[in-house]
Parts: C-alpha cells; sequence; structure tokens
C-alpha cells in the first residue's frame, strides 16, 4: 500500500473509531482513554527504552554489533510515539509494539526480507539469536581467514644495504631491496 494513502486514510479511520469508542462508551471516558494511552506511552518509553539501551550497551561490552538492541529501540520509540499520538488504532500498533515476542517476530520477517538484497550485509544478534546473512565486510575489520595482518619495519644494516642490488619503495614497511632480476627498479 502506498504510504501517503496510509497517511490520508489513518486520520479519517482514527476518527471513525473515536466516533464509535465516544458512542459506545461515552465523550468523558474517551478523552480520559485518550490521555491515559498518552501517559503509558511516556512512562514505557522511560522503562523499555531504558532496558533496551542496557542491553545495546551490554552487547557493545561483548564486542557484538547491537543491530538488535537498536532495533528494538527503534520499535520502543515508535510505539511511544504511537500511544502518546491520540488516537486508538495508533493505540494498538504501538501496544503490540511493546511485546518482545512480537518485536523479535517483526525483526526477523524484515530481516528476512532484506537479506536477498545484495547491498544488505548484517552481522549481529537478536532476540538471543546470532546470524550472518552471508560474505560481507567483518563489522570488527578482521582479516579474512588465512591472512596475517602485521606491520614491519626494515632491520637490515646499513652496511649490506649499500650493496649493488636494486632498491625499490621509499617508506617504512615497503621492501627495500629487490633480486638483480627484478623488473622493478627505481
Amino acid at each position: 500500500m502506498n504510504p501517503l494513502l496510509l497517511l490520508l486514510l489513518l486520520p479519517i479511520a482514527e476518527i471513525a473509531v473515536f466516533i464509535e469508542v465516544g458512542d459506545w462508551i461515552g465523550s468523558g471516558p474517551t478523552v480520559g482513554l485518550v490521555i491515559l494511552s498518552a501517559i503509558l506511552g511516556s512512562v514505557l518509553i522511560r522503562w523499555q527504552g531504558l532496558s533496551v539501551l542496557k542491553r545495546a550497551q551490554e552487547a557493545a561490552e561483548r564486542g557484538e554489533v547491537p543491530v538488535g538492541a537498536v532495533f528494538e529501540g527503534f520499535c520502543v520509540v515508535a510505539a511511544g510515539i504511537l500511544l502518546i499520538v491520540p488516537g486508538f488504532l495508533t493505540d494498538v500498533v504501538g501496544l503490540l509494539l511493546f511485546v518482545r515476542p512480537l518485536r523479535n517476530a517483526l525483526g526477523r520477517w524484515l530481516f528476512d526480507r532484506m537479506k536477498g538484497s545484495a547491498s544488505f550485509r548484517v552481522h549481529g544478534q537478536m532476540g538471543g539469536r546470532s546470524w550472518n546473512n552471508g560474505p560481507g565486510p567483518d563489522p570488527f575489520n578482521r582479516p579474512p581467514p588465512g591472512v596475517i595482518d602485521a606491520d614491519y619495519h626494515d632491520v637490515t644494516p646499513e652496511d649490506e644495504k649499500a650493496g649493488d642490488a636494486p632498491r625499490i619503495g621509499s617508506g617504512a614497511g615497503e621492501s627495500r631491496w629487490a633480486p638483480p632480476d627484478s623488473k622493478f627498479r627505481p
């Protein structure tokens, strides 16, 4: 569905639900429920948001990329905003986003939908489940298996450097000597 059409239809649907709820329980209790949902949204953002932040920090301390915790944090903030916005339909969606198993299911569904994209590479953990959607850059910038990443410097004594072997390179970490049959000449 077109998101613009959804944004246009949502207020109309919310007004229709307001009218129905107002007819059913009265206007005073309807306004009271809207105010209560806004208060509940702000309290739940604070409570759940702090726990999600704590989980993200713990994942970062373990050396993991906290993708799952960031997604959960996004869902908690979105849920709180939906509860604060007046309306019963947005309140229902907001309350559903506060339920952790539903957030995890939504995250897995979104991840599976994006997994096929060639430009989407993620390594992480969500809901206690580790995942990696294939080859891609290591989030910890580790070299691939079998590659030794090292820094070095030339320690050849000065009297050996004065020999007849052609020199290549000029900086630290580059080889300064090449075999006599080398194509590389200074």
